[in-house]
């Protein structure tokens, strides 16, 4: 089996909030669940497949969250204006509206999540 990145794991304040959020305003699925004494996880994606994200708030002491040690995490749509919208009212915070990049044939617009993490939002054109 090649070698292929299963998700990327972040330290969430809320861990139901965030959920809400990358489930409801974004679109993912909850893949699955993940409690151990230490750490109750969220994992969110898409079943028809890609990266997942992991949710993760630590049960004992607090973890930090700190979006600085994670530059983006960026998700296709086939809508990106509609879509950032529907993440602006699911409570992510405006960073730049949608960009048409023609050398990459792609439209992105920017949020951050409830904690402060940077989304890129794509859609592909043909």
């Amino acid at each position: 089996m090649p070698t292929a990145i299963g998700n990327i794991a972040i330290y969430v304040s809320d861990l139901e909030k965030s959920e809400r959020f990358y489930v409801n305003a974004l679109g993912l699925e909850v893949l699955t669940r993940i409690n151990t004494p230490a750490v109750h996880e969220v994992i969110v994606g898409s079943s028809s497949g890609g990266s997942n994200l992991m949710l993760a708030k630590a049960t004992g002491s607090e973890a930090p969250v700190r979006p600085e040690g994670i530059w983006k995490v960026f998700l296709f749509t086939d809508d990106v204006a509609e879509l950032q919208q529907r993440a602006i009212a699911g409570g992510a915070e405006w960073v730049a509206d949608p960009e048409h990049l023609e050398q990459f044939k792609v439209t992105i617009a920017f949020v951050k999540d409830p904690d402060g993490y940077l989304i890129e939002l794509g859609q592909r054109h043909t």
